[in-house]
């Protein structure tokens, strides 16, 4: 067959150093076998040495031949300089094989045709090849691949096993490393182990996922094993590898089958169960949540539109639960029945927020094929360790609960009763809560504070009130500590600051002054921008800034002592008074109380109410109290007066103000200004 010949121009410089760089042997010679090129590859292998390619410009190529070798390539050259030629022959003292091309290059001149010869050494190759007949032929005819690499890792041999399963030729592997089998599926540790265990002369089994020469990948399961020389170093590698794809994929399909549920692709029980026990052994006691969701009238939908629209709302189902909670373990335990596994739900009222949430996922319409339709689910709820430590029992319990629960027109339940029915309270709750502030259902009260000296009102606390529709007035401690939880309390503490500036301003603007004290909460006083958004209830009401007043208790005001006492001050630095309210039942410390900007201490109700009892010390504690307010230039004001001793001892220990049952309860808006009148006219007659 005719090669395309090619034309060639002097080499620039340029050229030759490429060239020179290659790392196929290259060499360029006339038809009459001179020498005129050989590039540093060419010059290692034929053991020119470092001598340069001009030096052995004019050499014979074949000149280190035997004669009869000499003379057969020189005529071969000759008679074939017009084609392709490829010949191999021995050469040296140690008679390496080496496996010539020599493709014609054409100049201007016919007459002075030069030939570009290729080199390749295949010592290695062909005494591999010249192995004991009946050790070749095993390798030849094994189903097993076979590989041999030099010990560079240079591959020297393949069998035709290795050659079907991964679809190379062996001109294609021959001289080059396992790297062509590589899928970059092992990492760097991978390899480096197996280099360890090979250069410590042990053989390395594993399971290696290799690619065919067609991209597909494929799992080998190989042992490679380094073979020793005659002095004892390692030569050569030897790789034997069966192809266990299909063993693979089988076991998977088999395991899969094992552990997750065909129809919907979530984990079975079986899967859930082992992800309960991982749960376990990793988290120990850690509390968990766990789910049964059961679809209510499944039976019905197959009965009407036939089973395969029942297994599509199951389908559909799984997904949605999948999609809508990904933070948690979602499977099928079987028929119409489904569980989620929250290990990061640990109390009974996450758990119900989530089985409320778990409700309003599964309310959204589901579209089938045939029709739309809207389901319902019961839960039933259990809480490890508390209800069990055994995968079996929870499970039971939650089937329990939840067959309760369906007997009960319930949404959920747990196994336990008196948690279902204090859970469902709670969420009922928090349900309302949501809602009292769009129907306007909380209300201020204000209870007045009484100044011992002058018998005036001058000052009110504004407490918080939540009135239902139906009249029902609902303790502030029962939903505050819920606003709290919900995150809420911040929200609800802006409106009823707002109110209580508007109404101070209209006091204030009808002469009636009166200084409006307002409780804070822990969360508000660790919001950033707290300052912007008194100064906006502020700016927006009308109202003088030392007529609001914001009480916080000392343990809110502990927490973050350095962030505290920068907020506080931005708030006084305005004109507004800061009040410690509760104080003694927290963590008091004068070192604290020193550094906090206030001008209020509030003495716990705890300590008045013991006051006029035969211990002594109950009044000492008071005393003190007040007198170190004193001496840190505090107002001092009482909490829960409620009898006439419990004021007449405060008045002669120097309090300044009382608040209290006795004085006045909390009371409205219209209550507070009529009584506030009747105070300061009664004080005016006792003074004229």
């Amino acid at each position: 067959m005719n090669a395309k010949k090619t034309s060639i121009q002097s080499p620039d410089s340029a050229r030759l150093i490429a060239l020179d760089n290659l790392s196929t042997p290259t060499l360029i010679a006339t038809r009459d076998g001179i020498l005129q090129y050989a590039n540093k590859a060419a010059r290692h292998l034929l053991t020119y040495g470092d001598a340069g390619s001009h030096s052995l410009c004019g050499k014979e190529l074949f000149y280190r031949l035997g004669p009869n070798q000499y003379h057969q390539l020189k005529q071969a050259c000759q008679r074939f300089c017009d084609e392709q030629l490829s010949l191999t022959f021995n050469y040296g003292e140690h008679k390496k094989r080496i496996q010539m091309f020599v493709t014609p290059l054409l100049t201007g001149n016919p007459e002075e045709a030069l030939l570009q010869v290729t080199l390749k050494d295949v010592t290695q190759y062909e005494a591999a090849q010249h192995l004991p007949v009946h050790f070749h032929q095993a390798m030849q005819q094994t189903e097993d691949m076979v590989m041999v690499t030099d010990c560079q890792g240079l591959i020297e041999y393949v069998n035709p096993a290795f050659l079907s399963q991964t679809g190379y030729s062996e001109a294609e592997v021959i001289g080059e490393t396992p790297r062509i089998l590589s899928s970059d599926e092992h990492d760097e540790a991978f390899y480096a182990e197996m280099w360890k265990t090979l250069r410590a002369g042990e053989s390395y089994r594993s399971i290696f996922i290799n690619r065919r020469r067609n991209g597909e990948r494929y799992h080998e399961e190989k042992t490679i094993t380094p073979i020793r020389d005659d002095t004892g170093h390692i030569s050569h590698f030897v790789a034997t590898g069966r192809d266990i794809t299909d063993l693979i994929n089988s076991e998977q399909r088999l395991d899969y089958l094992r552990r997750f549920d065909t129809l919907t692709g979530l984990p079975n029980r079986q899967r859930l169960s082992e992800q309960f026990e991982q749960h376990v052994m990793q988290r120990r006691k850690t509390p968990m949540a766990l789910f049964l969701v059961d679809l209510d009238r499944l039976s019905r939908i197959n009965d009407s539109l036939g089973r395969q629209a029942g297994d599509e709302l199951l389908r559909l189902t799984a997904g949605r639960l999948r999609k809508s909670l990904p933070a948690h373990f979602v499977g099928r335990l079987g028929s119409d029945a489904f569980m989620v596994m929250a290990e990061d739900v640990q109390t009974p009222d996450q758990a119900a927020h989530l089985a409320q949430e778990i409700q309003q996922v599964m309310a959204l319409p589901f579209e089938l094929t045939q029709a739309e339709l809207f389901m319902s689910v019961s839960l039933g709820i259990t809480l490890y360790p508390y209800d069990g430590d055994q995968f079996d029992e929870l499970v039971n319990k939650a089937d329990s609960a939840m067959h309760r629960c369906k007997d009960h027109d319930q949404k959920f339940g747990f196994f336990t009763e008196d948690l279902t029915l204090q859970t469902q309270h709670r969420v009922k709750l928090e349900n309302q809560l949501r809602q009292a502030l769009l129907h306007k259902e909380f209300h201020l009260v204000f209870q007045p504070r009484i100044d011992i000296a002058t018998e005036q009102i001058n000052s009110a606390e504004v407490l918080l009130r939540w009135i239902k529709p139906d009249g029902k007035v609902i303790s502030p401690g029962e939903f505050i500590p819920v606003l709290e939880e919900m995150g809420l309390i911040t929200s609800v503490g802006e409106w009823v600051l707002m109110r209580a500036c508007i109404y101070a301003s209209q006091w204030q603007k009808k002469g009636q002054p009166i200084k409006i004290s307002v409780n804070l909460s822990a969360k508000q006083l660790r919001q950033p921008n707290l300052p912007d958004i008194v100064t906006r209830c502020l700016e927006t009401s009308g109202l003088s800034p030392e007529l609001l007043e914001l009480e916080l208790t000392e343990t809110s005001m502990l927490e973050d002592v350095s962030h505290s006492i920068s907020q506080l001050n931005l708030l006084r630095d305005k004109g507004i008074r800061i009040a410690i309210d509760d104080f003694g039942t927290g963590y008091s410390s004068l070192a604290y109380l020193k550094q906090l900007p206030a001008d209020t201490l509030k003495i716990d109700q705890a300590f008045i109410q013991e006051l006029g009892s035969n211990d002594p010390s109950d009044r000492n504690i008071v005393q003190t109290i007040i007198q170190l307010a004193h001496n840190f230039n505090l107002s001092v004001t009482a909490e829960g007066i409620e009898t006439e001793q419990q004021l007449e001892i405060i008045r002669q220990l120097g309090c300044n103000e009382a608040q209290g049952f006795l004085l006045a309860k909390p009371m409205n808006e219209p209550e507070l200004l009529t009584t506030r009148h009747a105070f300061n006219s009664r004080a005016k007659l006792t003074r004229d």
